[in-house]
């Protein structure tokens, strides 16, 4: 391990804006109190949904963070590594989505029907009120514990050796390092954190997609549905991590770690896993089709042939998928970073109409998009962009302590 590298990597962390965090943090506080505002309204049920809908899609970014960042150590993958730090920093917005989900919970009578509609037998039982929360709200918190441990040891092992030259949180996990030894045990432990991660990640985020999302309509049936919105939720991420990652390149200079060809394999899994989830997409409605299943195509139908969520359906679809997959094609946009940032852009806002599309018209039989549902979602951007940022000037930018970091990219972008 260069110990130049690392020093280098670390005095980076300055350069992180103090004046962007706080500007990102003054819009989660007025996006907050546009929230708090509105519930104590009159007329509070819009600004549910909008809520219910950021959650979806900003806690499912930021757990995936951490799953793609799991996945690439268990995978080996030597290419990704300088791109691991990027996709940790995600999940720093996931203790503010514990206590959101509380919230959401808070909101039952507005978003949740079988609150307060009992479904037939047997779907009842399992929407059980004191189920459906306490299968969330505990699996949440199992899998943000088994995460933060994750996220621990991989700071770890890059601040390991720096104790009393640290402060903050930075200083906290470095202290009481003991030598190379430890070392080789977090290496140990990270392999084994990781496959819990993913595992608990498909099973409470499958908990969200059946709870939130599905059982708002009391005829939609699906088990396919849990797969296809935490896979989405892994493509956002992948997105997110191009994009983000692009900025701290140019921000504070990590040009001799982030080049061309690492851009290149993320832009071709971001193709790949974009086809993924498209297969899923088609999955769920093949089933009705050749199971002859009616009542079932109703919330196909509102979604995929009446207005106003036909266009808005369909929309998900070329943003999600068609765009990004035939703009990819070019070798030219995959490492090009103002086009692949549009690109990935475009298929992010695609996911967020979709939870969009999902969700609203279970609940209403109109769009009510306004400046305060705007100024809610801002909030969640806010809340999400700063404490990303906070973290990246907490830590290092890089994970070099990995055994798999190779330091500075040759040119040649070896896998």
């Amino acid at each position: 391990m260069d110990q130049q590298i690392r020093e280098e990597i670390l005095q980076k962390r300055t350069r992180i804006p103090v004046l962007g965090i706080y500007i990102f943090l003054a819009l989660a506080v007025v996006g907050f109190g546009t929230f708090v505002i509105t519930i104590l309204s009159d007329n509070p049920g819009n600004i549910w949904e909008i809520f219910l809908i950021n959650f979806l899609f900003w806690t499912g970014i930021a757990q995936a963070g951490v799953v793609f960042s799991c996945i690439m150590r268990i995978t080996n993958a030597r290419w990704a590594r300088p791109l691991l730090r990027t996709s940790e920093a995600l999940g720093s917005f996931l203790p503010i989505a514990v206590v959101l989900l509380l919230v959401v919970f808070a909101g039952r009578d507005y978003l949740l029907p079988y609150a307060h509609h009992h479904y037939h037998y047997p779907k009842d039982i399992w929407l059980n009120m004191e189920f459906v929360f306490g299968r969330n709200f505990i699996g949440f918190l199992i899998l943000l514990a088994v995460s933060s441990l994750y996220v621990y040891y991989s700071l770890r092992q890059d601040l390991g050796g720096f104790n009393g030259k640290l402060t903050g949180l930075a200083g906290w996990v470095a202290s009481g390092w003991k030598g190379e030894d430890e070392r080789k045990a977090i290496w140990l432990k990270l392999g084994k954190f990781a496959p819990a991660v993913i595992i608990l990640y498909a099973t409470v985020f499958s908990f969200f997609a059946w709870d939130f999302m599905m059982s708002l309509d009391h005829h939609w049936f699906s088990t396919l549905f849990g797969p296809f919105y935490f896979m989405g939720s892994f493509l956002s991420a992948i997105g997110m991590t191009i994009i983000l990652s692009i900025v701290l390149r140019r921000r504070i200079g990590l040009e001799d770690y982030l080049d061309d060809l690492k851009y290149h394999d993320m832009a071709k899994m971001f193709q790949g896993f974009s086809l993924f989830w498209v297969y899923f997409f088609f999955s769920q409605f093949l089933p009705i089709w050749y199971a002859n299943m009616p009542e079932e195509t109703v919330f196909v139908m509102k979604r995929l042939k009446e207005e106003p969520f036909r266009t808005m359906a369909w929309s998900v679809l070329a943003c999600c998928f068609i765009f990004p997959f035939v703009s990819l094609i070019p070798r030219t946009n995959k490492i090009t970073k103002p086009i692949l940032t549009f690109i990935v852009g475009v298929s992010l806002t695609g996911f967020w109409i979709e939870k969009y599309v999902i969700i609203v018209p279970s609940l209403s039989d109109a769009i009510n998009i306004g400046f305060t549902q705007i100024l809610v979602s801002l909030g969640f951007l806010g809340a999400f962009i700063a404490t990303f940022l906070i973290f990246m000037r907490a830590f290092p930018s890089i994970p070099v302590g990995d055994p798999f970091f190779g330091g500075k990219s040759s040119g040649h972008g070896g896998h």
